[in-house]
């Protein structure tokens, strides 16, 4: 299935993101895979209009990327697993395609948004936009399947049973 075994996960916290991060965990454990996570948030404003504003948004850009990275780790350690999590600044789909042509990896693994599909006709879906031009696979998770319950998808965040 996999080439050089390597997954690249776009996290951002989202329901969709940890769907992604759960899928990749079950997937590396079962091809023993190299894991990446990676955040990506837009670029700062060069400029801003208030003193101390730009500072202000970046530590708050921080501090999110780090309660982002302890559940990456959370979830590694359920799985038993090391996944470094990094942070990049750009547009989402842009940085995983270059990200994960440049590293090798031979699969992305990204969750389906919460928009609308109206949204995400007029502006482009994330994923839709990974998927269109990245080099390798990409598998996008969804939350829910419309008449089952969130609990019943086989990429479950529920801990696993001890042996």
């Amino acid at each position: 299935m996999f080439t050089n075994k390597k997954i690249l996960i776009g996290y951002d916290g989202s329901n969709g993101g940890k769907a992604a991060l759960a899928a990749a965990a079950t997937l590396a454990e079962k091809f023993e895979s190299q894991v990446t996570a990676i955040w990506v948030r837009e670029p700062l404003p060069r400029h801003s209009d208030l003193p101390g504003e730009y500072e202000g948004e970046a530590e708050a850009a921080d501090e999110y990327f780090e309660e982002r990275r302890k559940e990456v780790a959370d979830v590694a350690a359920q799985y038993g697993l090391s996944i470094p999590c990094e942070v990049r600044r750009g547009h989402a789909a842009k940085v995983l395609v270059t990200l994960a042509k440049e590293g090798s990896y031979d699969l992305i693994v990204v969750g389906h948004s919460d928009h609308s599909e109206l949204w995400g006709r007029l502006l482009g879906d994330t994923a839709d936009r990974i998927s269109d031009h990245a080099h390798c696979s990409v598998l996008i998770v969804k939350t829910g399947v419309p008449g089952k319950s969130a609990s019943t998808s086989p990429w479950s965040l529920n801990p696993k049973p001890s042996l």
